[in-house]
């Protein structure tokens, strides 16, 4: 007899996870015993050695979004907030599934030295789940792209903008997510490619059934 698991409603897909014979991985959303939500890692592929791949993806998606693994099971993570962060959640998944086997996994800083105008944007907690964003150098041009990389934010994470102000931004949830600001600055820096990266993952099929996954 098959026996169905309620795995919650999938929200984004890696068609062909680079790192373990191009099998398909998914991440899905659902609901908690206690009303937070959680994150699962899942594979339909049927070779052995595919729940270690998912463990391993799960892993880099508590380090590298500053998430707590679900008890009970380590293919499933949660923010700490206990909140959805769905966009931002997608963001660490497909940045997770990047991380080859084998290789530890490790929290970005929140500083990154951005090519484009040669300057260290760096990202500053505020409180209450809130920061500042900011970049060293010469004025010109500075209040430009801080601004603009706080859009990125913005779209990336689904995040509020502090009080009218273009250039600090704020979780709903009101709580902080450093390791999270630090993954997501890397991709503020240029959203269209970011956004454009999500697009084509979503855009590339759908999730293979069982008997349609390599065995």
């Amino acid at each position: 007899m098959t026996r169905l698991v309620d795995i919650g409603i999938r929200i984004e897909l890696v068609s062909m996870y680079p790192y373990f014979h191009d099998i398909s991985i998914s991440l899905y959303e659902r609901r908690g015993n206690d009303g937070s939500y959680e994150f699962q890692v899942h594979s339909y592929a049927g070779r052995d050695g595919v729940d270690q791949c998912l463990q391993h993806v799960a892993a880099a998606m508590a380090v590298l979004g500053g998430m707590s693994p679900v008890v009970g099971d380590n293919t499933c993570v949660r923010f700490t907030c206990g909140r959805r962060h769905r966009k931002a959640c997608k963001r660490i998944f497909l940045e997770a599934c990047k991380v080859a086997l084998g290789t530890e996994t490790e929290a970005r800083m929140m500083s990154v030295f951005d090519k484009k105008t040669e300057r260290t944007i760096s990202v500053e907690g505020m409180g209450h789940g809130a920061y500042q964003i900011d970049a060293d150098g010469e004025e010109e041009g500075r209040a430009r792209r801080v601004t603009a990389i706080a859009g990125g934010f913005v779209k990336l994470a689904e995040m509020d903008y502090v009080d009218s102000s273009e250039q600090a931004v704020v979780f709903s949830c009101k709580e902080e997510h450093n390791s999270l600001m630090g993954l997501l600055l890397r991709r503020a820096l240029n959203v269209r490619a970011a956004m454009r990266e999500q697009d084509d993952s979503a855009g590339r099929g759908l999730l293979a059934a069982p008997s349609a996954q390599q065995q």
